[in-house]
């Protein structure tokens, strides 16, 4: 076992280019193209299910049901799930998770064509959208025992672009598949989650070779010693993750980002209509959001080891460049305007997520993780689903100024939550120092 001081653990000889050592893992990269085909499924289900919908019964009515009455239990499932795979272990049962609900998913197409009852379609759609949210943490977890912790940070930032990649490619997949019938596109959910499936397989995710030679170069340890050696010190943790202050907040920072991006998505199109444009401006807008986020994950990944500042204050200042963003497309009197502002809100995204799914680790106890991230998983979605109600509830101009109200409650509640969390400490696995006020 490694018996460096604590101090000397960030004095990594890579440390300094550590997105070009990410380039030449391999094992990253399998966790990333993971990662990346199982996040189409979710984003293709709404237009494959209407598309479906239509061509086998002549009204995008069961389609949109179908879609509608699945998130609300994927959302509030995915902490349970995410807690069953912490004492199952996410090595070994993560990759089983998925091929359920890839057959779920494949089953789809021939259960449409069937005709088959609409209690059999939600059945299938529930297995696998429930699947799909539950594993999102697992998967997060999986990534702290395929790079060094060091390279964490970076991989989250690259992932954030992949992240844009996929919005992107999704809908044009859709289209493309379902020219000779929809069934093919709900059919290519399927394939893409069971592809997923395959490469989170551990003899795929954790075969050793090359990239064990360089984690053990890197960090002066035996890599299979890497994921055991407390070479540093963090705070503890005891109540798990729901008596935990500390993350809550991050919580709480989760809910903020799925408000403010989910008001940019849902709104961008009648805002656009508002300025005199149409879906081609809002196409424009929402590419503009894209690139910005992905440019500024790029660059989140090479710099964001040297930033000297801690977790919540980054996280902090995030929420208030995005709050502002949020608050300038609501105002932005033209063309220019609006699409700086979009941009704007897009320099934050990357570099906020990237935050928000490193610093949990850090503060929650090694076997309570994938639940953690699930809840993460979570607190997004109903973030989303609160920008949609208020789309539905209040004029527009309104809806997107309280894009931001739940940065508001997280900016009020921090304070509070970060007081009350231990300040105690205990010896976790290959993590970094992290200050006791976690700033």
């Amino acid at each position: 076992m490694s018996t460096a001081p604590p101090h000397e653990a960030t004095a990594l000889p890579h440390t300094r280019r550590p997105v070009i050592e990410l380039f030449s893992h391999g094992r990253y990269w399998c966790w990333a193209v993971a990662t990346a085909l199982l996040r189409l499924p979710p984003i293709m289900a709404p237009m494959a299910l209407v598309l479906a919908s239509m061509h086998y019964t002549g009204s995008p009515a069961k389609g949109g049901m179908l879609v509608g009455v699945s998130l609300v239990p994927s959302v509030l499932l995915a902490p349970v799930f995410g807690r069953v795979l912490d004492r199952l272990g996410p090595e070994a049962w993560t990759y089983r998770l998925l091929l359920l609900g890839a057959a779920a998913r494949v089953a789809l197409a021939p259960a449409f064509a069937a005709d088959a009852p609409t209690w059999l379609l939600i059945l299938l759609t529930l297995v696998g959208q429930v699947v799909t949210f539950g594993a999102g943490g697992a998967t997060r977890t999986l990534l702290d025992r395929v790079v060094p912790q060091r390279l964490v940070s970076p991989a989250l930032s690259i992932d954030s672009v992949l992240v844009e990649v996929v919005v992107v490619t999704a809908p044009f997949l859709v289209v493309v598949t379902s020219f000779a019938s929809p069934a093919y596109a709900l059919l290519a959910m399927g394939l893409s989650m069971a592809a997923g499936a395959a490469l989170v397989h551990p003899k795929a995710l954790f075969r050793r070779g090359t990239d064990d030679a360089a984690d053990q170069v890197s960090t002066g340890a035996d890599p299979a010693q890497q994921d055991t050696d407390p070479v540093v010190a963090v705070p503890p943790e005891p109540n798990g993750v729901w008596r935990n202050p500390r993350f809550l907040f991050w919580v709480l920072v989760s809910l903020s980002f799925g408000q403010l991006l989910g008001t940019a998505d849902l709104g961008v199109l009648p805002r656009a209509v508002q300025q005199g444009g149409g879906t081609a401006q809002a196409a424009v807008l929402t590419g503009v959001l894209g690139c910005a986020s992905a440019g500024a994950g790029l660059l989140y990944a090479w710099y964001g080891p040297r930033i000297k500042f801690g977790a919540v204050t980054q996280a902090v200042v995030l929420l208030l460049f995005m709050s502002a963003a949020s608050a300038a497309i609501a105002d932005a009197g033209s063309w220019w305007s609006l699409g700086i502002a979009f941009a704007a809100l897009g320099l934050g995204t990357a570099p906020l997520n990237t935050v928000m799914f490193e610093e949990p680790a850090r503060i929650v106890r090694a076997e309570r993780t994938s639940e953690a991230f699930s809840v993460l998983v979570a607190a997004n979605g109903i973030g989303t689903a609160l920008a949609a109600a208020l789309l539905g509830a209040v004029p527009l101009h309104t809806m997107l100024l309280l894009g931001s109200a739940s940065a508001l409650v997280t900016l009020l509640a921090g304070p509070f939550l970060l007081r009350r969390a231990t300040r105690t400490s205990r010896v976790r696995p290959s993590s970094p120092t992290v200050p006791e006020d976690g700033v």
